[in-house]
């Protein structure tokens, strides 16, 4: 049996069995990780499940069992508490979309301290933000994670009248035979969005309607690299806010 002190960012909870969950969360020293999680109804059991709602940063020691893919948890304290994200509809829309997206890009996903290290500041810069600037955070957070997960297209090959190709991730004078690719004034859209951050996410003004076709493209952009997102439920919560 092995030990070892973890950082995580919980992302999902499955139910395994009547006595188990399966949470699959990523962590700083292992990467993806999936732990068997208690089904009980003591405190110490829904103090647990408290910690590990998504999004949630917790540090534990992780227990290896020969045998089992599954790892145990013990002394769970969590580093960073929410003050704000679970009670504002707006940023619980954001982060529930952010785990189901980070639940399906880092499946498997190896240990990448700086990967975690922009997981785990874009909560916490989330949860700080006064509730009147979070509109365009999802996006930020799509620009600053397509970067760290190595898919982030090349920007300054943009020039006006440019088309993007979504199946290459480069930006063309001429439209590709696959038909997958965006049209001159998405593209010069999709060029400004390159320089999105949390900084400056603020003067990108948006109507709903327009940050929701921002969000499709960078969406059809992700799925030709990860399959999975086509599932998620989350976008179209997002998209009433």
């Amino acid at each position: 049996m092995m030990k070892q002190v973890i950082q995580l960012i919980a992302l999902r909870t499955i139910k395994h069995s009547d006595r188990h969950w399966i949470l699959r969360a990523y962590s700083r020293e292992l990467g993806s990780v999936a732990f068997a999680i208690g089904a009980g109804k003591t405190a110490e059991a829904n103090r647990r499940r408290a910690l590990l709602m998504p999004l949630g940063i917790v540090e534990c020691v992780a227990v290896k069992r020969p045998g089992s893919d599954l790892l145990m948890m013990s002394d769970a304290r969590s580093i960073f508490q929410s003050m704000d994200m679970r009670f504002d509809p707006a940023k619980n829309a954001i982060g529930l979309f952010m785990a189901e997206m980070l639940s399906v890009v880092l499946r498997e996903g190896p240990p990448d301290a700086a990967l975690f290290d922009f997981v785990q500041q874009s909560v916490m810069v989330l949860d700080a933000l006064p509730g009147r600037r979070v509109a365009n955070f999802h996006l930020a957070f799509l620009v600053g994670l397509a970067g760290l997960l190595g898919i982030s297209p090349d920007y300054t090959d943009y020039r006006p009248g440019m088309i993007f190709d979504l199946f290459d991730g480069r930006f063309r004078v001429s439209a590709p035979i696959h038909g997958r690719y965006l049209g001159p004034d998405e593209s010069a859209a999709a060029a400004r969005l390159g320089r999105m951050t949390y900084r400056n996410m603020h003067i990108y003004r948006y109507t709903r309607a327009m940050r929701n076709e921002v969000l499709d493209s960078i969406l059809r952009y992700f799925e030709l690299h990860y399959t999975g997102l086509r599932e998620l439920k989350s976008p179209e919560v997002l998209r009433q806010c």
